[in-house]
């Protein structure tokens, strides 16, 4: 559960600091934002498998 948040935050903090260096384009703002949405699914999902093979939820 830890992790889950830690990658959240870290994840929060990578899209803010991304969308204020392509400030002024849209669509580049746009494909980050897709980008790192689905980086951001496929990490908890490795993180949700690791949890789930140590017996943690």
């Amino acid at each position: 559960m830890t992790a889950k948040i830690v990658v959240t935050l870290v994840w929060v903090a990578v899209l803010i600091g991304v969308n204020k260096l392509l400030d002024g384009t849209d669509w580049a703002q746009y494909v980050a934002t897709f980008v790192l949405a689905g980086a951001y699914a496929l990490l908890i999902d490795k993180v949700n498998k690791h949890a789930v093979q140590e017996g943690r939820h």
